[in-house]
């Protein structure tokens, strides 16, 4: 399944999986964007049947990265995210230091305008993308993809509301509106006799930024691209690190090793993996140090799914590492 999880997220920026920790599904993964399901080996039957229902339900109630349980079952959802990119809707003096500050932030930025002469090299040369069209032709000109950040800064609320409609009808990662309170109602009133829902209109910032109190282009640059980055680290996501990759898509047996879990102040979080090879190389971290060691001696005697807690800390039977906490380990032998 972890060629398919990659193939997706390089092409839409966003994937969510699950796999059941324990139970007679263990080892039951599932991958929602192409509603998918493989592994735990047991005939399709009646129970097998419910234990797809639970896991698909899970996936797509969790928010981010980490354990969630159901009755007694342990359910581990991964959303992975790759590639985010900013799409600026208007090319005015606020757009400019967004996409300078975006691109900064390691975003693929784009920039669309109705005016030709707004959407130029000289003025986003950060740019990745530079459009130049009517924003009716949005659903034309930029695909949609699911780790996108919209950020509409158009210069009146007839171009705000043509970029909502459309935006609102794909999947986004975050939608903000420039603008004062006045042009952000008159926008939303327009929208709801369309027949929008308040629950689709709440999910709009708007309006947009953190209420630092900016004033100049840049302070009010400074404030959207500091709420979109609260929004996308909010919720744990599982860092595509690119050696795993590469080595998945080696083709050879190994065993995917993810700390699913982690208390205290161990060096990496939730979703971080490490890939071992059958002779016993390895790519990627989850840490370093002893129980780095320790994960991978253990991983190439792996045979199914399964769990290990690993101590951190200075006390009796843990690994002696100075900085303390636990960590949870999830191993999967992936097989050719």
């Amino acid at each position: 399944m972890y060629q398919k999880i990659y193939d997706i997220v390089e092409k839409k920026g966003r994937v969510k999986t699950g796999i059941f920790l324990n139970g007679e599904n263990a080892g039951l993964k599932y991958l929602a964007e192409e509603d998918y399901f493989e592994g735990s080996g047991t005939a399709e039957n009646a129970l097998l049947q419910k234990g797809k229902e639970v896991l698909k339900n899970a996936v797509f109630q969790a928010a981010g990265t980490g354990v969630v349980k159901a009755k007694d079952q342990e359910i581990f959802v991964e959303t992975y995210e790759k590639n985010p990119r900013l799409i600026i809707l208007g090319g005015g003096h606020v757009s400019q230091p967004v996409a300078e500050i975006g691109r900064l932030l390691g975003f693929h930025v784009t920039v669309m305008d109705d005016r030709e002469d707004f959407v130029t090299k000289e003025r986003f040369p950060q740019a990745d993308e530079r459009i130049t069209g009517d924003f009716e032709t949005l659903s034309e000109k930029i695909p949609p993809y699911e780790n996108a950040y919209y950020v509409v800064v158009t210069r009146g609320h007839l171009g705000d509301s043509t970029c909502a409609r459309q935006i609102l009808k794909r999947p986004f990662a975050y939608f903000g509106m420039i603008g004062s309170r006045t042009k952000v109602r008159i926008t939303r009133e327009k929208l709801l006799k369309e027949g929008f829902t308040e629950t689709e209109l709440d999910q709009i910032h708007a309006p947009i930024g953190l209420p630092i109190g900016g004033q100049m282009p840049a302070e009010i640059a400074v404030s959207i691209m500091a709420e979109i980055v609260q929004e996308k680290n909010r919720y744990f996501r599982t860092y595509c690190d690119e050696a795993v990759e590469a080595a998945v898509r080696c083709g050879v047996s190994g065993t995917m090793i993810t700390i699913i879990e982690k208390k205290g102040s161990s060096p990496r979080g939730t979703g971080s993996k490490m890939f071992v090879f059958s002779d016993g190389r390895s790519a990627g971290s989850i840490g370093g140090g002893k129980v780095e060691f320790e994960a991978a001696k253990h991983a190439v005697n792996v045979r199914n799914v399964e769990t290990r807690t690993y101590e951190l800390g200075q006390g009796v039977g843990d690994l002696g590492m100075i900085c303390g906490g636990t960590v949870r380990v999830l191993f999967e032998r992936i097989a050719l």
